[in-house]
């Protein structure tokens, strides 16, 4: 089964965002032909998305950053498989939600939602001010 993943590149003087190259690895293709096509639809979807690049290869492609095992293996319990929320790196993971008010849509870390609605928002429904 084909893996999509992101190869960020250093960064330009004016780049509005880190860019980015699309890796579509461990594909598998019936035939040269079919291969091709789907390299042309993924070379333009990564158009699409603002990718300055494609790689469409059968081959793993492995981009060290991307790279979660020893994130997984630090906060998965090994006898069962569910989240250990005691180890040291589960306690760094922060879950944000967009704020609804904001033009941007800023994603707001949940423990702060409250407060950043009461603050910058006062007058909206969901404020308590």
């Amino acid at each position: 089964m084909a893996r999509l993943q992101i190869l960020e590149l250093p960064s330009g003087v004016d780049d509005d965002r880190p860019p980015f190259v699309l890796v579509v690895d461990e594909t598998s293709y019936p035939d040269a032909e079919v291969h091709l096509a789907a390299e042309t639809w993924w070379r333009q979807f990564a158009s699409d998305i603002g990718a300055r690049g494609c790689i469409v290869t059968d081959d793993t492609f492995d981009i060290p950053a991307n790279d979660l095992s020893a994130y997984r293996e630090a906060v998965v319990d090994g006898e069962n498989g569910s989240p250990d929320f005691t180890s040291p790196i589960a306690g760094r993971i922060e879950v944000r939600q967009p704020c609804p008010y904001c033009g941007d849509r800023q994603m707001i870390p949940r423990s702060q939602y409250a407060e950043h609605v009461v603050r910058l928002h006062p007058l909206e429904p969901g404020s308590n001010a």
